[in-house]
C-alpha cells in the first residue's frame, strides 16, 4: 500500500487519509483516484486505494495534531539533572485539576535548556536554517555551541551544518531527562469526585463495597462517591441506612454508568478498584478516552495490577488522599479496525478504486489478538511497520501486547516480560508455522498494521483486551499505535512489578544450596569443625570478615569546547 500522511487541505469530510501522490478533492468535496496505480499493494494489483474514516463520536483525539505536542504543550516547569522527585503541586492526572509544578533553584534553570531544544527540535525537524535569527538570538553564541546537560549551559543553535546533528544528539538526551524527571514526579490529587468499580459477582462484595463507601462517607466529608448503578436500588447495598449510619447528606452517593462516563470525559478524580487484575482491564475498557489515577485493592486471584491490600485501606487510603503519590503512566494502544468495501470505477480515470472503512476505535491495556478462531487452517497474516511489510505470519495467530499485557497472554506464548513504564510494544506469535518466527519487542513510535491478505484460505478474528470479538474477512486489517491517553496507575512501592512478578510467577525463584553435614559421624564432625575453625584464621579469609568496597567516582566530563581527556573509569577499593 502506498505510504498514507494526513492531508489537512483536504475538503472532503470523509476521506482523512490522501496518500502521497493522489489530487485534492473537486469542489464538490469527492475525493479524486490516485494518479498512479498502488505498486505495493499485491491483493488488488493495478488499483488504487482511498481510506475512508469515521471516527467514533466518543472519540476526541489530543488537541494538537502535531506529533511534537509532547514537547510544544509542556508548559510546567521541568527539573534538572540530579533531582529524584519533582512534586506538582495539583498537576492535571485525569482528574481534571490543574496546577502550578513546585519548582527549585535547579529546576528554573532548567527551563531555558529545554525552551532553546524545542527550538532547536522545531527547527530539525522542519528543515529551517539553524542560524540566528531575531526569536532565537539570545540561544545562539558565537563560537563552539553548547548544551545543558545540568552543566548550566544552554542548548543553542548551530552556526555551522557540521554542528547539527551534535546538537540534535543533545536535544535528545534533555528530551530523556524530561523523561525521567515526569516519571519522578509525585502529584497532588486533589480528589473531589471518587469512583469505586467493583466486581459484583461475589454477595460479600456488596457488602465490601459498602463498608469502604460509609468510612469514606465519615472521614472525608468532601468527597462525592461515585458507585455502579446496579446498586442503586440494591437492597444489599441499602444506601438509604448508609445515609443514616453516616450522618452526612443524601446526596453524596451517586451513580455511575457507562453513559455517564462517555459524556464526562475529565470528570473523576481517582478511581478505586476493588477485584483483580479482570477489574482494571474493565476500567480502561470504560474509559477509552483520560483515565483518571486508578487506586487497585486486591480481591482476585492474581495481582499484577492490584498492589495493595484491602484489608489496610483504612491506613492506605489517607496517606494517598492527604500527600502527594506517584503514578505509573502505562501505556495504551490504539487499535483502528478497517474494513474492505466494494471497488468503485473512478469516472474521470477509469480505474477502480479500492475503499476501506474504519468500523471502530478501542484504546486497549493488555493486548490485541488476531487467531484463527474456529477455523481448522492456520491463520495467514501481513504484518507492516509504518507501511513497509516486515512478515507474512502463518501461525494460530499474532498477539500485539503493551508492556502492562507483557504478563499475561503474551507471555503464556513465549512474550518476554516489559517492566511496565517501558515505553514498548511486544509482537509475539502463537504456535507459529516455522520456529524462527520468534516475540520481537518495538519501539512505540512505529505504527504496526496485521492484514488478512486476499490469498489467505480463511478468515480471522480479533479481540480488544478479550473483549469485543469480531470476525476479519479477506482485505480487513487493523492498525496499532501507541495512545495518547495513558492508564495512570497509583505506585506502591517502587519494586511492585519485581515483587508481583515473584509472588504471581516465582520469578528466579530457586532452591538454596543445602549443607549435608548433620550427616557425618561425630568422628568427621569433630575434624570438619576443627577445619572450619582453621580457615576463618587465616589471614584475608572471606568468611572471618566481610568486604567494604568504597567507589570513587569519575571526574565530572569536560563542558562542550574543552579538550575531552582520556576517558576516566571508576576506581573501587576493597577494605577488608
Amino acid at each position: 500500500m502506498v505510504s498514507a500522511s494526513p492531508r489537512p487541505d483536504c475538503s472532503c469530510n470523509t476521506l482523512v487519509h490522501c496518500f502521497s501522490n493522489c489530487n485534492s478533492c473537486d469542489s464538490e468535496g469527492t475525493p479524486l483516484a490516485l494518479d498512479s496505480p498502488t505498486a505495493a499493494s499485491p491483493d488488488v494489483p493495478g488499483n488504487c486505494i482511498a481510506v475512508l474514516e469515521t471516527p467514533s463520536p466518543s472519540w476526541n483525539p489530543p488537541s494538537s495534531a502535531d506529533p511534537r505536542r509532547y514537547l510544544n504543550d509542556y508548559k510546567g516547569e521541568e527539573a534538572g539533572d540530579g533531582a529524584d522527585d519533582v512534586d506538582i503541586d495539583g498537576m492535571d492526572a485525569g482528574g481534571g485539576h490543574s496546577g502550578a509544578m513546585d519548582t527549585t533553584e535547579q529546576q528554573r534553570q532548567s527551563t531555558p535548556q529545554l525552551e532553546s531544544a524545542r527550538r532547536l527540535l522545531r527547527k530539525l525537524s522542519w528543515g529551517e536554517s539553524a542560524g540566528t535569527s531575531e526569536d532565537d538570538e539570545e540561544g545562539t553564541v558565537s563560537g563552539t555551541p553548547q548544551s545543558g546537560h545540568g552543566h548550566g549551559g544552554e542548548l543553542r543553535a548551530p552556526e555551522k551544518s557540521s554542528n547539527v546533528h551534535f546538537q540534535y544528539a543533545n536535544t535528545a538526551y534533555d528530551v530523556r531527562m524530561l523523561s525521567k524527571d515526569i516519571s519522578n514526579a509525585l502529584v497532588d490529587l486533589h480528589v473531589e469526585n471518587l469512583m469505586i468499580v467493583t466486581k459484583l459477582n461475589d454477595v460479600s462484595l456488596y457488602y465490601l463495597t459498602r463498608e469502604l463507601v460509609e468510612w469514606l462517607l465519615v472521614n472525608f466529608s468532601s468527597i462525592n462517591v461515585y458507585v455502579d448503578s446496579a446498586l442503586k436500588d440494591d437492597d444489599k447495598f441499602a444506601v438509604a441506612d448508609l445515609y443514616k449510619d453516616s450522618k452526612c447528606k443524601e446526596t453524596r452517593v451517586r451513580y455511575w454508568d457507562k453513559q455517564f462516563i462517555a459524556k464526562h470525559d475529565v470528570f473523576f478524580d481517582l478511581v478505586v478498584t476493588l477485584g483483580g487484575d479482570g477489574t482494571v482491564l474493565f476500567v480502561s475498557s470504560i474509559f477509552q478516552q483520560h483515565v483518571p489515577p486508578v487506586l487497585s485493592f486486591s480481591l482476585g486471584s492474581l495481582g499484577f495490577l492490584t498492589n495493595y491490600k484491602f484489608e489496610s485501606f483504612r491506613e492506605i487510603l489517607p496517606r494517598l488522599l492527604d500527600e502527594k503519590i506517584k503514578s505509573n503512566l502505562r501505556l495504551r494502544l490504539e487499535c483502528k479496525l478497517y474494513r474492505r468495501r466494494e471497488s468503485q470505477t473512478d469516472a474521470a480515470t477509469g480505474k477502480k478504486v479500492s475503499v476501506v472503512e474504519v468500523e471502530s476505535v478501542h484504546h486497549i491495556l493488555n493486548e490485541v489478538t488476531i487467531d484463527r478462531g474456529p477455523s481448522s487452517f492456520i491463520t495467514m497474516l501481513e504484518l507492516y511497520g509504518d507501511n513497509s511489510l516486515m512478515t507474512v505470519a502463518q501461525a494460530d495467530g499474532i498477539i500485539v501486547a503493551t508492556p502492562t499485557g507483557s504478563t499475561a497472554y503474551s507471555l503464556s506464548a513465549g512474550g518476554s516480560l516489559i517492566y511496565p513504564t517501558v515505553n514498548a510494544i511486544a509482537v509475539t506469535p502463537i504456535c507459529p508455522h516455522t520456529l524462527s518466527f520468534r516475540p520481537i519487542i518495538l519501539p512505540d513510535t512505529i505504527q504496526l498494521k496485521i492484514k488478512v491478505p486476499l490469498r489467505a484460505r480463511g478468515t480471522a478474528w480479533a479481540s480488544f483486551d478479550g473483549k469485543d470479538r469480531v470476525e476479519l474477512q479477506k482485505g480487513d486489517y487493523i492498525t496499532v499505535c501507541a495512545s495518547p491517553y495513558w492508564f495512570p496507575t497509583i505506585e506502591s512501592t517502587p519494586t511492585e512489578f519485581i515483587n508481583s512478578i515473584s509472588r504471581t510467577l516465582n520469578w528466579n525463584v530457586r532452591e538454596q544450596q543445602k549443607s549435608f553435614t548433620h550427616m557425618l559421624s561425630d568422628k568427621n564432625k569433630e575434624k570438619y569443625a576443627l577445619e572450619k575453625d582453621k580457615l576463618a584464621t587465616m589471614p584475608h579469609s572471606s568468611s572471618s570478615e566481610e568486604d567494604v568496597q568504597v567507589v570513587v567516582p569519575a571526574k565530572e566530563p569536560p563542558t562542550h569546547g574543552q579538550d575531552v581527556p582520556a576517558p576516566s573509569k571508576d576506581v573501587m577499593f576493597t577494605l577488608g
